[in-house]
């Protein structure tokens, strides 16, 4: 396999027989199926020194009207930081929320939407709980203070972490069905791939695919555009289509760098220790940010009815853009998200009633290198020095 960089390899990579392909994605995923084994997540990430930044959840949400069911994908980027925190908070914001709204159901995307603002400005306040101080103020303190009050790894580290959640951040694709899985929700903030609806007529028809969420990053011209009418008076907003130069995103939670006026960056970002993994790339979009924020935390909402077409099969896949990259970084398998989707339903679309598992390992063992059992052993095994692939996360749910 060819490296990258100075040191272009080639790198070692151990090359298995065909029959032990399958236990080997196995053992590199996390996985973790529901209770009713309708819902899947798995992430896989084989450079054993790179930390898995993504996160998922397939959990039960119980309400007085019945038992809902969740799925998220989570991307972390420059850190799992704010990924984790969505973790433990979402769930609890979503019930909230919900227990209002189980009688009217047409409140649900306002929960939803609510959620994500909420989660977010919570992390904001958390770290402006620290720096009260008004902008001028905080221009004249000292690093030698700011280090003190931000970096008290010491004493427990509680302004730390506040401050790496606005540091990092994280894309989210969910999926929320009520009980009668007759509703389906779908979210989206950032630009995690796709929340594909797989659905058919019968056994004998052929599997369809809906993609219901759309893609917040700085490629999309409509993202793109909507920035530049914020922020008129600035070119840079949008250029080398990444928001201020930087990131690939529009939307997230966390990255609150792209949304704080620029001395929070200047005096406290940049000093949390260890924080930025490249500070200089930090710096360099610091002259840019002029009339934040830049990046939002509006999410997109999505609603289908289940029942409209009576007697059909549906199932939903979600994945992470890791998932995406491993066809379109190779130049002989890339080809567009339309076709690709429509691949993957058919990959898996036969089985994940019956066993979703296999399902996952399909569809993994498709997008490391379907039948070059050659391909697939390099992707789980090559012995480079940095990650060779983004991380990448699948959710599959039976409905």
């Amino acid at each position: 396999m060819q490296g990258y960089g100075s040191d272009r390899g080639p790198w070692r990579y151990r090359l298995f027989p065909e029959h032990e392909i399958r236990a080997q994605i196995l053992k590199r995923c996390t996985t973790n199926v529901s209770s009713d084994g309708g819902s899947l997540g798995a992430s896989l990430q084989p450079h054993v020194s790179s930390a898995n930044e993504d996160r998922y959840l397939v959990m039960d949400l119980s309400l007085p009207n019945g038992v809902w069911s969740l799925s998220c994908v989570l991307d972390g980027h420059g850190g799992h930081e704010t990924a984790d925190y969505l973790v433990a908070e979402l769930p609890s914001l979503l019930i909230a929320g919900l227990l209002p709204t189980v009688a009217n159901l047409e409140g649900v995307p306002d929960v939803l939407t609510r959620a994500i603002y909420d989660v977010d400005e919570a992390i904001k306040r958390a770290f402006l709980d620290i720096f009260p101080e008004e902008v001028d103020e905080i221009a004249t303190m000292s690093d030698v203070t700011v280090k003190a009050r931000v970096n008290d790894q010491s004493s427990g580290g509680l302004n730390y972490r506040k401050a790496l959640r606005c540091l990092r951040g994280s894309t989210i694709l969910l999926a929320l069905v009520d009980p009668t899985k007759k509703h389906l929700w779908v979210l989206n903030l950032g630009d995690g791939v796709a929340v594909v609806l797989g659905s058919r007529r019968d056994a004998s028809s052929q599997w369809s695919a809906s993609i219901l969420s759309d893609n917040h990053n700085g490629n999309n011209p409509v993202e793109a555009d909507r920035i530049r009418q914020q922020h008129p008076d600035e070119p840079e907003c949008i250029f080398d289509d990444r928001v201020l130069g930087n990131l690939a995103v529009t939307r997230a939670v966390g990255d609150h760098a792209f949304k704080l006026p620029r001395i929070y960056t200047e005096k406290i970002f940049l000093n949390v220790k260890p924080g930025f993994r490249v500070p200089a790339a930090i710096e360099s979009f610091i002259p840019r940010n002029l009339s934040p924020p830049y990046v939002s935390n509006l999410a997109s909402v999505r609603y289908v009815n289940l029942h409209a077409q009576s007697g059909c099969d549906y199932f939903i896949l979600m994945c992470s853009d890791g998932l995406v990259d491993l066809y379109t970084d190779n130049p002989d398998r890339a080809e567009s998200l339309a076709s690709l989707v429509q691949k993957w339903v058919g990959i898996v679309g036969d089985v994940v009633r019956d066993d979703i598992q296999e399902a996952m390992l399909r569809l993994f063992r498709h997008a490391l290198g379907a039948e070059d059992i050659d391909s697939v052993s390099c992707m789980l095994t090559v012995d480079m020095p940095v990650a060779y692939m983004d991380d990448t996360t699948i959710i599959l749910q039976v409905l």
